[in-house]
């Protein structure tokens, strides 16, 4: 349960004038505790088995705080720090709020304003076309968050977060919204001192009808590589459907760049729920990668060395236990093809595998949130 702390509440208690502009700030602390156990191997006869953090969802803590200013406006904030319950050390490389950092004004007429340490769209927009939406378990991490070069509408640094970032979210219109993201590059990254400044610009519409979910994305970003500007543009497409009895669930991905390549990535799913707790998660992607050595590392020539291939598929399953508390399980499988060598969400999973090698993963875990 969400534990909601009014602002000046307990001073409110002693000075009662007070009272009336108490009533309109709050503070909400929340978070996850996530941990499962995952079996890792491959073809190559490589197998580990470990206990990691943020199976369903990232381990966090955070606070999120509203203000009232009148006239349908309001000040927002929003400060998330990741960390691994499996060893309590901080995520997302010991950044105190790693997850999110972000100020802003929101109006339910006018829209959202925020800036800061922001999740970028292709963080929600993955989680709303995942039907599997258990990390290390999902054929749509791999082809877009476990890739050496990441989609999901980050080309820059972290697939879904994004440091320097304004955005802007429309009010829903006739279930339509909008959303709009601009980040600049790192003031203290060295390669902001050459000649082009490393940043993206990304933009999204997204339609709800009743069952219908669809949602179309497009970001661009400028990468400063031996002072040479690069770049690169992603489109996205998804679609879920509810039928009541199942959901449905397909996306597609295109990405171009300077030299000429093209990278493709799709996948389609579907969830059946079994009781009025339990859910079967069943999905099924490819991608192919033109842009990556056999090495991982980016291709930033016209001159095309292979296709980094893979396949994935998974079925997954999830238990809630309360409306906080959900138990889970997943088997995922995941082959390479051409010169792809590409693992399962390190680290606790395997940190390299070879070409042609057949990774598998299965895990159990548990999710709590307050």
């Amino acid at each position: 349960m969400r534990k909601l702390i009014t602002c000046g509440a307990i001073a409110a208690a002693a000075f009662a004038p007070m009272m009336a502009q108490a009533q309109q700030s709050s503070v909400t602390l929340y978070g996850v505790a996530d941990v499962f156990m995952g079996y890792f191997a491959n073809s190559n006869g490589q197998h580990v088995i470990s206990m990691n953090s943020g199976g369903a969802g990232g381990s966090r803590w955070g606070l999120r705080g509203q203000e009232d200013l009148g006239n349908g406006l309001s000040a927002i904030f929003t400060l998330e720090s990741g960390f691994n319950i499996n060893n309590g050390t901080s995520g997302q490389s010991g950044r105190l709020f790693g997850r999110r950092a972000f100020v802003g004004l929101h109006s339910a007429q006018y829209g959202e304003l925020i800036a800061g340490r922001l999740q970028t769209m292709g963080y929600d927009w993955g989680g709303t076309f995942d039907p599997i939406l258990l990390a290390p378990g999902s054929p749509l991490g791999s082809i877009g968050g476990e890739n050496p070069r990441p989609w999901l509408f980050n080309m820059l640094q972290d697939p879904a977060r994004s440091d320097n970032s304004i955005q802007y979210t429309s009010p829903t219109f006739r279930g339509l919204t909008g959303t709009l993201t601009y980040s600049w590059g790192d003031p203290s990254d060295p390669l902001t001192a050459q000649a082009y400044q490393r940043h993206f610009e990304l933009a999204t519409l997204r339609y709800e009808n009743g069952p219908l979910i669809t949602e179309y994305g497009f970001g661009h970003s400028l990468q400063n590589q031996a002072a040479v500007a690069r770049n690169t543009y992603e489109n996205v497409l998804g679609i879920r459907y509810n039928l009541n009895f199942m959901e449905l669930y397909a996306s597609g991905q295109i990405r171009t760049n300077d030299p000429g390549f093209v990278d493709k990535g799709w996948q389609v799913g579907f969830t059946v729920p079994t009781s009025p707790f339990g859910t079967v998660r069943v999905s099924y992607g490819e991608l192919s990668d033109q842009n990556l050595t056999a090495s991982g590392t980016q291709i930033t020539t016209p001159v095309k060395v292979g296709d980094w291939f893979i396949r994935s598929a998974a079925i997954g399953y999830t238990y809630s236990v309360s409306k906080s508390t959900m138990l889970y399980g997943f088997v995922k499988k995941l082959w390479n093809s051409g010169i792809a060598s590409q693992s399962i969400y390190p680290p606790g999973g395997l940190a390299t595998t070879g070409q042609h090698s057949n990774v598998t993963a299965i895990g159990l875990g548990m999710s709590t949130r307050f």
